[in-house]
C-alpha cells in the first residue's frame, strides 16, 4: 500500500525555504504516531531538511540521483523509485511518502491512500501540495484538532 502524508495550509502551502513554515506540536505528534514503526520514503531535499539523520523507529528510504555515503541500519538510499514502488504495491506493507513536492507529484497517481493535515492558519511558503481535486479519492475520515484537521482519503475502486 502506498500512502502519501503531508500537512498543508488551505491554500496548499507545504513548505518555505526547505522547512515547514509552522511549528504545531500536535501536528508533528500526529506525524510521529502515524509513521512510527513503518517505512517512510522521501526525496533528497526532505532528507536534507532532517539534518541528514534518519527518523527514529522507522525504516527510512531516500530517493536521489546523487551519490550518498551515509550508512545507517534504518536507512536505504536508492535512485530507483519505480522498483521501491513496485515492491510496496504488492507487499502488503504500507509505504508512507513524506516529501518532497516532486516525489508527491510523481507518486500521486499510484497512491492508495492520502493522509492530509489541513492547517487552519495561513502561512507564506514557496512549496505547494499537489492538487487532488480531479483524482479518484474519497474522504473516509476526518479528525479535528485545535490548529488543524486530518483528512484521510482512499482511492475509489
Amino acid at each position: 500500500m502506498i500512502t502519501l502524508l503531508w500537512a498543508q495550509t488551505r491554500s496548499g502551502v507545504i513548505g518555505k525555504a526547505g522547512h515547514l513554515p509552522w511549528d504545531i506540536k500536535a501536528e508533528m505528534q500526529h506525524f510521529i504516531n502515524y509513521t512510527r514503526h513503518k517505512t517512510v520514503l522521501m526525496g533528497r531535499n526532505t532528507w536534507e531538511s532532517l539534518k541528514l539523520k534518519p527518523l527514529p523507529n522507522r525504516k527510512n528510504i531516500v530517493v536521489t540521483s546523487r551519490p550518498m555515503t551515509i550508512t545507517h541500519p534504518n536507512l536505504e538510499v536508492t535512485n530507483n523509485l519505480k522498483n521501491v514502488l513496485k515492491y510496496y504495491e504488492n507487499s502488503g506493507e504500507e509505504l508512507i511518502i513524506i516529501g518532497g513536492s516532486k516525489v508527491y507529484e510523481t507518486v500521486l497517481a499510484m497512491a492508495d491512500k492520502l493522509v492530509i493535515s489541513y492547517i487552519y492558519q495561513d502561512y507564506d511558503g514557496d512549496t505547494y501540495a499537489p492538487s487532488i481535486e480531479s483524482l479518484p479519492f474519497k474522504l473516509i475520515e476526518t479528525k479535528k484538532y485545535q490548529d488543524f484537521e486530518v483528512a484521510i482519503y482512499e482511492r475509489k475502486i
